[in-house]
């Protein structure tokens, strides 16, 4: 979900490309299903309701990318030094970031708690610090264990990037595992992951939007594996026929009309694995739309864009409450939310590419050069 190729490796471009799509989508699916009322109603298809799914998107490509970039440092075996230099990485690409936009969270809550302290008018409303927003989940969120708890705090979407960052800690021996492994041990694995991920669906009812806890680690760890299954597809060439550059478009037309359709969600995750095998293949050449420049920084941007909506969502909600006294959609009509829509979509564009480019790479970068 999180990577950047290293220097040995040249970009997958079209795979950075995804990853902005699918931001895109989680971020229309909150907007519009939590922050909205009327405008999700007029949609004719399943396709935004569903769309939380391109978070499983981003773990198979976190599979597939890792183990991409790190093919030739842990097919070999596992040395200390090896799994420090890999860690730090993954903390330096997930943690700022995580912890910038966390802090942001709870000036939020403060400035709301101070508003109720001093008995400013049109706060009675606001409850800071309760609920989901308490001392204890900024605890597990500073330790990005958020995930372990049955329901999402603070920064909602971060429970995947805690998610992400405990399945780092097995990712080099997935990829020496299944580097070593037999067609027919990937194979197995493979249907191991779906039927384990189909269980999760069909046991809770949908795979995770009502909730978190370990059965999503056990949903995001198998895609994980998918991801590292499809590369090893990638690396030997299988499945070229089905599963090539010039199938790469028909492969997203056939994940958007899944989404569309009232399927259960397991099929996506399967249909996701195709749709990156496909992507990787397509060349940085420019004549693939997965390669579109501006579709590319994008994806490029996709972590920000993914941690910056959630907090605007929060601050549109408080806001509404606190001018209003009433909940956002009952201020607005089918139109008002409409326009609301568009504009909270290019306003988390707009912050996210500087978030991008003054905190999340810096950041990123200073890490690594503490450690070089």
């Amino acid at each position: 979900m999180l990577n950047s190729v290293s220097a040995k490796q040249p970009e997958l471009s079209a795979l950075t490309s995804l990853r902005g799509i699918a931001a895109l989508f989680v971020l229309s699916h909150h907007f519009l299903f939590v922050l909205l009322d009327k405008l999700p109603k007029v949609i004719p298809s399943h396709l935004f309701y569903k769309s939380y799914l391109w978070v499983d998107l981003f773990f198979i490509l976190s599979g597939f990318v890792l183990a991409y970039v790190y093919q030739s440092r842990f097919t070999a075996g596992i040395n200390k030094s090896d799994y420090r230099h890999f860690m730090w990485a993954r903390f330096a690409r997930v943690y700022p970031l995580h912890i910038f936009m966390l802090m942001l969270f709870v000036a939020f809550e403060t400035l709301q708690w101070w508003a109720v302290q001093q008995g400013v008018a049109g706060t009675e409303k606001l409850a800071p610090f309760t609920g989901d927003d308490t001392p204890f989940t900024l605890l597990t969120n500073l330790l990005m264990l958020q995930t372990f708890h049955w329901a999402a705090y603070w920064n909602q979407p971060a429970w995947s990037i805690s998610a992400e960052w405990i399945i780092y800690f097995t990712v080099p021996w997935l990829i020496l595992r299944l580097h070593r492994a037999s067609n027919a041990a990937m194979g197995v694995s493979v249907i191991a992951v779906l039927l384990v991920i189909g269980g999760v669906e069909a046991y809770f009812g949908n795979l995770g939007m009502d909730y978190a806890g370990w059965p999503m680690l056990l949903r995001c760890f198998g895609e994980a594996v998918l991801g590292v299954v499809a590369f090893q597809c990638y690396r030997h060439g299988y499945w070229a026929r089905i599963a090539s550059a010039r199938w790469a478009l028909a492969a997203f037309i056939v994940n958007i009309l899944l989404l569309a359709l009232p399927i259960p969600g397991v099929i996506s995750v399967a249909a996701f694995a195709w749709l990156v095998l496909c992507a990787a293949r397509v060349p940085a050449d420019g004549r693939y739309l997965l390669t579109w420049s501006p579709l590319v920084y994008l994806g490029k941007i996709s972590f920000a864009l993914y941690m910056f909506h959630w907090f605007l969502l929060d601050v549109l909600r408080a806001g509404s409450s606190y001018f209003t006294g009433k909940s956002l959609p009952e201020n607005l009509s089918l139109l008002g939310e409409f326009e609301v829509f568009v504009a909270a979509a290019l306003t988390s564009l707009g912050v996210a590419a500087l978030l991008y480019h003054f905190v999340e790479t810096p950041l990123r970068n200073k890490l690594l050069r503490s450690k070089a």
